[in-house]
């Protein structure tokens, strides 16, 4: 039973492609306090703001979400650990998905510079179609959103991808990049 509650998080964001997400929007942002990009009016978007999601998950490991936003002049990262709901083996009831922050600092204008050459080089915003086939059923994945211009991109690397796959390849560097 844990081993099914433990796909909470990838299903959820896979709901996110329905025709009524509305639900899942008001749980993600009630719950996790981050607004899924999906679910943000393109049309109050500020045309000089970025942000960008990384949604890590795993069966068997920690869920991890790193944002990295850009607000007219100011830089914000913040990394939070996601706890996926479970039964309390005790009660028998249901906890609902909690979250840490781990880390939220403001960057430089050097060091959010640096994180645009660093998805430059990896050519980011070529990649809009980007969507690996699972090719397992209890694994570990990444799900990206970002949001530019009233531009949505979105990726994921299914469910297994090896580690060089592209986006755990970026992954890493990203997390690199920041000491992460």
């Amino acid at each position: 039973m844990k081993k099914g509650l433990l796909f909470i998080l990838p299903f959820i964001f896979n709901l996110l492609t329905a025709q009524n997400n509305d639900n899942i929007c008001k749980y993600l942002s009630e719950n996790l306090k981050e607004k899924p990009l999906e679910c943000i009016d393109k049309s109050t978007f500020k045309e000089n703001n970025e942000v960008y999601q990384f949604f890590k998950w795993s069966a068997f490991r920690d869920n991890h979400l790193l944002r990295i936003e850009k607000k007219r002049h100011l830089y914000i990262l913040v990394k939070k650990k996601i706890y996926t709901s479970e039964y309390d083996q005790k009660t028998g009831e249901k906890r609902n998905s909690l979250f840490t922050i781990l880390v939220q600092k403001n960057l430089t204008q050097k060091q959010y510079v640096q994180f645009m050459k660093l998805l430059s080089e990896n050519h980011f915003w070529l990649n809009n179609n980007y969507d690996v086939p699972s090719n397992c059923t209890d694994g570990n994945g990444i799900f990206i959103y970002a949001m530019k211009k009233n531009s949505l991109l979105k990726m994921s690397n299914g469910n297994c991808a090896p580690h060089n796959e592209y986006l755990n390849d970026l992954y890493r560097k990203i997390t690199e990049l920041f000491n992460l």
